[in-house]
C-alpha cells in the first residue's frame, strides 16, 4: 500500500499527534506516555526517497503471499497445481474487493461525503471479515468451473486464511491504526505509541491486534492439527468451519476491546455483527455436516 493517507476507519485529524488520525469522534486516552508499560516508537511508514510505503501495506502483502502458499502446499497431490493457483489468486482478488467494501459500508457516512475516496484503497481502509468473505466468494466460483473439491479446498485455506490475518496485523501493530480501551498492568498488554506520525493512542491502552493476532495463530494450529486428528473421519468442508467457528468466537469478544467504529444492532460493532452471523452459520453447517456424516457411515454387519 503505497501512501500515507487516512486512517481505515475514515479518520479526524487527532490534536495530539500532529497528522496521525484517529477515528471518527474518538479522542485518545489523555495519560502521558511515562504510565505506559510497553512504548511503541514505530514510524507507521517506510520512507524510500520520494516513495513512501505504509507497513500495514507491507505486512499485507506478506500475508497474502503465506496465505496462499500454505493451502497450495496442502493441496498439493489432490489438487493439479495450476488449478490451485487459480482458485486462490481469484480467492485474493475477491478478498481485496470484499476487504473494501464492507470498510465502505462500515463508514458509510464519511464515504457518502468524500465518493471520490471509495475507490482509494492505497490510502487505507479495509475491513477483514470483507477479506474472508470476498475471499471466500472468489475462491470458490473458479474451484466449481475447474472442478476442484470445494470442501477440501476450503479445509485447506483455513489454515491459510489465519495465517494471512495473523502477519497483515504485525502491520497494524506497527501502526496503530485499530484504537482500543483503556488499559492498566494486570489486565493485559499495555501499550503507548509515541512516534509523531503514528495513527495509535498514547495510551496506555489494550494492544488489541496483538490478541487478535494471537488468536490467528492459534487457529493456524488448531486447523492442521485437525487436518491430521480426524483425517478419513470428519467430512470435507468441517475444518473450515470449525475455523470460521473459532474466528467468530475471537471478533466477538476482542470487539468490545475496541473503539472508535460505529454500532449496529444491540450496539455491536460492525465485525461483532458479522460474527454472531458467522457463528449461527457455522453452528448449522457443522451440525449438518457431522449428522450427515455420521448417517451415511456404513454399519458393520454382525457375524
Amino acid at each position: 500500500m503505497v501512501g500515507s493517507g487516512p486512517a481505515g476507519s475514515g479518520a479526524t485529524p487527532n490534536p495530539l499527534r500532529g497528522q496521525g488520525p484517529l477515528p471518527l469522534g474518538q479522542d485518545p486516552p489523555r495519560v502521558g506516555p511515562a504510565s505506559v508499560v510497553i512504548q511503541l516508537p514505530f514510524d507507521p511508514n517506510v520512507h524510500l526517497g520520494p516513495i513512501t510505503l505504509a507497513w500495514h501495506g507491507i505486512f499485507t502483502a506478506v500475508g497474502i503471499f503465506f496465505g496462499v502458499a500454505l493451502p497450495i502446499r496442502l493441496l498439493r497431490g489432490r489438487v493439479r497445481e495450476d488449478d490451485a493457483y487459480a482458485v486462490a489468486w481469484w480467492g485474493v482478488i475477491g478478498g481485496i474487493v470484499g476487504a473494501r467494501v464492507v470498510h465502505v459500508i462500515d463508514q458509510f457516512s464519511y464515504y457518502a461525503a468524500h465518493p471520490e475516496l471509495i475507490l482509494a484503497i492505497w490510502t487505507g481502509g479495509i475491513a477483514i471479515w470483507g477479506a474472508a468473505i470476498g475471499g471466500v466468494i472468489g475462491g470458490y466460483i473458479p474451484a466449481i468451473r475447474r472442478g476442484v473439491p470445494i470442501g477440501y479446498a476450503a479445509d485447506a485455506a483455513a489454515p491459510g486464511i489465519s495465517l494471512g490475518f495473523a502477519i497483515g496485523r504485525i502491520g497494524d501493530i506497527i501502526n496503530g491504526e485499530h484504537h482500543a480501551v483503556a488499559c492498566t498492568p494486570s489486565q493485559g498488554l499495555c501499550v503507548g505509541y509515541t512516534h509523531p506520525d503514528t495513527l495509535g493512542q498514547l495510551g496506555p491502552v489494550h494492544l488489541v491486534v496483538a490478541y487478535d493476532m494471537a488468536w490467528d495463530l492459534v487457529g493456524v494450529a488448531l486447523t492442521l492439527w485437525l487436518r491430521r486428528a480426524t483425517a478419513g473421519r470428519w467430512p470435507d468442508g468441517a475444518i473450515f468451519w470449525v475455523w470460521a467457528l473459532w474466528y467468530a468466537v475471537g471478533r466477538f469478544f476482542l470487539g468490545f476491546l475496541r473503539v472508535g467504529d460505529p454500532t449496529y444492532a444491540f450496539g455491536l460493532r460492525e465485525d461483532q455483527t458479522i460474527a454472531v452471523l458467522v457463528f449461527a452459520a457455522a453452528i448449522t453447517v457443522l451440525a449438518r455436516l457431522l449428522t450427515r456424516a455420521r448417517v451415511t457411515k456404513p454399519t458393520p454387519i454382525a457375524a
